[in-house]
C-alpha cells in the first residue's frame, strides 16, 4: 500500500484527488494540507510512500514544500502538480528535488502512472532520473536479487517492487531486467554484482 500526501489549497480538487486515490487499489490517501505549514505538520505526523504538491500555496510557494520534503523524506516520491506553466518553472521544480512535474490538466491517469512510478519525466540531459526508491531497487536487482528478494529486503509487496521494475524499464528503455542493469551500468546509476566477483 502506497500512501500519498497531498498539497493543494484548491480544496475540492484535493479531495476529489483524494477520493480517487482511495479508490485505487494498492493506493491510500494519508493526509490532506492546503498551505506550507500544514504539508510540513501533515509530513511529520503522517508515513508517505509520495508526495503531490501544488505550487500555488497561500502562505508560500510549493517549491519550499518540495525541498523541505526531499530533505526529511529522502525514500519518499515528489510530484509537483500545477496549472502554472512557466518557463522554466519544471527545472526549477527538479532542481529543488521533484521527482516528478505534471499540469493540472493532465488526466488522472498520468497522475496514477506517475504515483506508481511510471511518469516520472527524465532530466534535459544525461541518464534518466530516477526516485530514490526506483534507484534502491535497481541497485538490489543490480547486486543479483529477483523481485522476491527485493521486496523482502525492502519491506515491500511484491506487486509494488514489481511495478518498480516495470516503471525502471520504461524510463531506460528497455524490456527485460537483465538489459535494464546492464543499461543502468552503462549510464554509470548502478554497478553489476558480477564486477566484483
Amino acid at each position: 500500500m502506497r500512501s500519498v500526501l497531498l498539497v493543494d489549497d484548491h480544496r475540492v480538487f484535493a479531495d476529489a484527488l483524494a477520493f480517487a486515490l482511495d479508490a485505487q487499489p494498492g493506493l491510500r490517501c494519508a493526509a490532506v494540507a492546503g498551505s506550507v505549514r500544514g504539508a510540513l505538520d501533515a509530513a511529520a505526523a503522517h508515513p508517505f510512500d509520495v508526495a503531490i504538491v501544488d505550487l500555488n500555496l497561500p502562505d508560500g510557494g510549493g517549491l519550499t514544500v518540495v525541498a523541505h520534503l526531499r530533505a526529511a523524506h529522502p525514500a519518499a516520491q515528489v510530484i509537483v502538480l500545477t496549472g502554472h506553466d512557466q518557463p522554466g518553472l519544471a527545472e526549477r521544480a527538479r532542481r529543488a528535488g521533484a521527482d516528478v512535474f505534471l499540469p493540472k490538466d493532465d488526466a488522472l491517469r498520468s497522475v496514477l502512472d506517475a504515483i506508481r512510478g511510471g511518469g516520472t519525466d527524465p532530466a534535459p540531459d544525461g541518464p534518466p532520473r530516477l526516485s530514490p526508491r526506483e534507484r534502491e531497487v535497481l541497485t538490489l536487482l543490480a547486486g543479483g536479487l529477483d523481485a522476491n528478494r527485493i521486496a523482502g529486503e525492502l519491506e515491500l509487496s511484491l506487486h509494488t517492487v514489481r511495478d518498480y521494475l516495470k516503471a525502471i524499464r520504461a524510463k531506460l528503455g528497455v524490456h527485460s531486467q537483465l538489459d535494464a542493469v546492464l543499461a543502468a551500468d552503462r549510464l554509470g546509476l548502478v554497478a553489476r554484482a558480477d564486477r566484483f566477483r
